[in-house]
């Protein structure tokens, strides 16, 4: 499969390297709740191999399942904390009820990627992060998603969606978002430096059916156009 133009190579470590994925899969397989790997640890999956290193790990799941994942995080002694844009953070406990639309991170004690700052908002706190590629387990953004019996909605309002059996993928046994659905994520932000590796390193490697699903896709949410759409 040809190349597309400006596309470079790097040197990639082998996947069962990296520690932080196999903690987190270890941990969430017991979870009452659909989940999947995705961000920069899903492609590594479609790879077989680390493309790069990873600060944290991503895990989408589904908006259906939200009541599920804080009582199962807590039970397990992390920290849940609810984004609320600009910034802003709003601790969880066992009585509070996570709002529709808002995705979770979720850490240990002992973690300092993330750190909190007061915030003039009663019950928030502006937030921090101080990535660390070295980080061990002790740090989780859980995405939330839309689905259908049989459909993973991307955007609803634009009828962008995939197959459940095409979108949600698996390798050893570890579900991971497929990688044109991956790339669709971070084509919000293309200038991104690691942004465009990945797309650079993974476009040409999916199959003819998922670079036209992607490419479809990509028009259909950017119909004035896409930096990435030119190397194409």
């Amino acid at each position: 499969m040809a190349q597309p133009a400006g596309i470079t190579t790097k040197v990639v470590i082998t996947l069962n390297q990296d520690r932080l994925l196999t903690q987190a899969t270890d941990f969430l397989r017991p979870a009452p709740f659909t989940w999947a790997v995705c961000g920069g640890h899903a492609l590594d999956l479609f790879h077989g191999r680390s493309l790069r290193s990873h600060g944290d790990i991503d895990i989408c799941t589904l908006e259906s399942e939200r009541a599920t994942i804080l009582p199962f995080m807590l039970q397990n002694g992390w920290r849940v904390y609810e984004f609320r844009g600009q910034g802003k953070v709003r601790p969880l406990d066992a009585a509070s009820v996570s709002e529709t639309g808002r995705n979770l991170m979720c850490f240990t004690p002992d973690c300092q990627l993330v750190h909190f700052y007061p915030c003039e908002d009663e019950g928030l706190l502006y937030h921090e992060f101080h990535h660390d590629d070295a980080a061990p387990f002790n740090y989780i953004e859980f995405l939330f998603n839309q689905a259908s019996a049989t459909h993973f909605v991307f955007a609803a309002g634009k009828g962008v969606e995939r197959k459940l059996c095409k979108a949600i993928l698996k390798r050893d046994s570890i579900p991971y978002l497929a990688p044109e659905l991956v790339l669709l994520h971070k084509a919000s932000n293309p200038g991104m430096e690691k942004n465009l590796f990945d797309f650079q390193q993974t476009y040409p490697q999916m199959n003819a059916e998922q670079q036209d699903w992607f490419i479809q896709s990509l028009a259909t949410i950017y119909p004035a156009g896409h930096p990435w759409q030119d190397m194409l």
